[in-house]
């Protein structure tokens, strides 16, 4: 996996029920985790908090950070490492 903008699944602290688009659906809850490789096996993002996985279809690392949905900063740090 690279380690650019592209490269990282997203993660969430938790999921909780909210109303999107007329109807009730799990969102994500709490600050969105940059997650690697061994992540998705771990379960866990790159700041080693446990996360659930949010489907790489509709999430993208850290295009989808916003007051809604804050970004972990340590996981903003760790991914731009060299850049």
């Amino acid at each position: 996996m690279s380690r650019d903008r592209s490269g990282w699944t997203v993660g969430a602290d938790r999921l909780a029920p909210r109303k999107w688009s007329g109807e009730v659906v799990q969102m994500p809850s709490g600050r969105l985790h940059a997650v690697s490789d061994p992540g998705l096996i771990a379960g866990r993002a790159l700041c080693l908090a446990e996360v659930t996985l949010l489907d790489p279809r509709d999430w993208r690392w850290p295009d989808d950070g916003d007051e809604e949905w804050p970004l972990c900063w340590t996981c903003l740090a760790l991914t731009h490492v060299g850049c």
